[in-house]
């Protein structure tokens, strides 16, 4: 059994790169989960920030990279480098799809990324699939296992074993360890609006280069595979 956390990054803006991924925890998932609720009882602790409207959000909702001020972010940051976790995405620009309805294009993007992380662990019995809740999300739901299972065989080319794929919509407070990929993907995102820099002096490509090792797969659908685990930009 292996557990994902899922969320989508950009709908709603066609001028951000549209994302769609999921973090990957070990055997020490339930210890990341706990690690991770001791440190926002701790921050919510802090009265220097008591009344700041974005504090107040983080203390009733959780950790959010477009929202958290930054002494939130900060500790979340440092955080993220002492555990372990892997990370998947595929992303858009949204020039092949032009046409494509976004709640379509994000459900698409689920599927193909889904398809493969079940190829990829095909010897596992479960996979426990956590989505961040959403409107769109609530519409595509039901459909995910059977449109996952299809194009996994679709890839593969031949009946092939997968393992049992159990989606959840949870929200940011039922499961922390979501704010994970959103993090990651804020950094993506950033990073590939801006044209992907390569220079240390980019604050974009040092925040992505921060969060790259964690990267296992970032795949564009216009520009093939970005990065990898075995192939990373640096």
């Amino acid at each position: 059994m292996l557990k994902l956390f899922m969320d989508e990054s950009g709908n709603g803006n066609a001028s951000q790169p549209l994302i769609v991924g999921a973090v990957e925890l070990g055997e020490d998932a339930d210890d990341v989960e706990k690690k991770i609720r001791d440190l926002h009882r701790d921050l919510c602790a802090r009265r220097s920030l008591a009344g700041l409207p974005s504090f107040e959000k983080f203390r009733e909702h959780g950790f959010h990279s477009s929202t958290d001020p930054r002494e939130v972010s900060g500790p979340f940051t440092e955080l993220m480098h002492k555990i372990f976790f892997r990370t998947y995405m595929v992303t858009t620009n949204r020039a092949r799809f032009s046409n494509v309805p976004e709640s379509e294009l994000i459900e698409f993007m689920y599927v193909k990324l889904l398809s493969d992380l079940a190829i990829r662990h095909q010897r596992e019995a479960e996979l426990l699939c956590y989505i961040e809740q959403s409107e769109d999300m609530k519409v595509i739901l039901n459909r995910l296992p059977d449109s996952v299972a299809r194009q996994a065989r679709k890839t593969v080319g031949r009946p092939v074993s997968l393992p049992r794929l159990n989606t959840t919509m949870v929200g940011k407070h039922d499961y922390m360890s979501t704010a994970i990929i959103d993090y990651v993907m804020a950094a993506v995102s950033r990073w590939l609006k801006a044209d992907r820099p390569t220079s240390t002096e980019s604050y974009f490509y040092r925040a992505f280069s921060d969060i790259e090792p964690s990267i296992s797969m970032l795949y564009s659908f216009e520009d093939g595979r970005i990065s990898s685990r075995k192939d990373p930009l640096h």
